[in-house]
This record gives structure tokens, sequence and C-alpha cells, in this order.
């Protein structure tokens, strides 16, 4: 990264070279002094149970593990609630 990331302690270095210097200072700023986790699921559990109900006659059921970050037998359990369920919108194709 060009510019001052050489100035950074070490894990802003290298968010800096992923984001940017801006967006960092940004992070810095609003949550320095805090321990910050992120959660592994990046979706809420209601938008992956959307977006498996307008993908599952369209995807396999691979592809929507690995664009949502699941693993495929759970999106298969989640196929199989939601025919069970009743309401299917085969073939929407929500784009992610």
């Amino acid at each position: 990264m060009v510019g001052k990331s050489g100035y950074y302690s070490e894990v802003y270095r290298e968010m800096a070279e992923l984001i940017g210097e801006a967006a960092v200072i940004k992070l810095w700023r609003s949550y320095s002094g805090l321990t910050v986790t992120f959660p592994r699921q990046l979706y809420s559990r209601e938008y992956i149970r959307e977006y498996i109900r307008g993908n599952m006659g369209v995807l396999k059921p691979s592809e929507i593990a690995r664009n949502v970050g699941m693993t495929e037998r759970r999106v298969r359990q989640i196929i199989h609630d939601l025919k069970k369920e009743g309401g299917t919108d085969h073939g929407k194709n929500d784009q992610m």
C-alpha cells in the first residue's frame, strides 16, 4: 500500500492494505479501545432463508452453500424445512 501504512501498528497496517487508509481511520475513530469480533455468518437468517427459497430450484445446494457461507448439509436442511412449509418460489434467482 502506498502512503503512511508503514506508520500503523500491524493490525491497522493489514486493514489499510485491505480496505484503505481512510476506512481504517474511520474504524479506529469509532472502535478504538474496543474488542471487536466478526461473526462467521455475514447474512441474517431471514435473508438466507429467502435466498435459498428463491434459488433452490435454480442453483445446486452446494452453490447456494458457497454463496451464503454455510455447509451444504445445512442448506439441504433449510430446503427440506421450506418444502415442508410449502411456501416455495422456485426459480426467482435472487442475486447476492
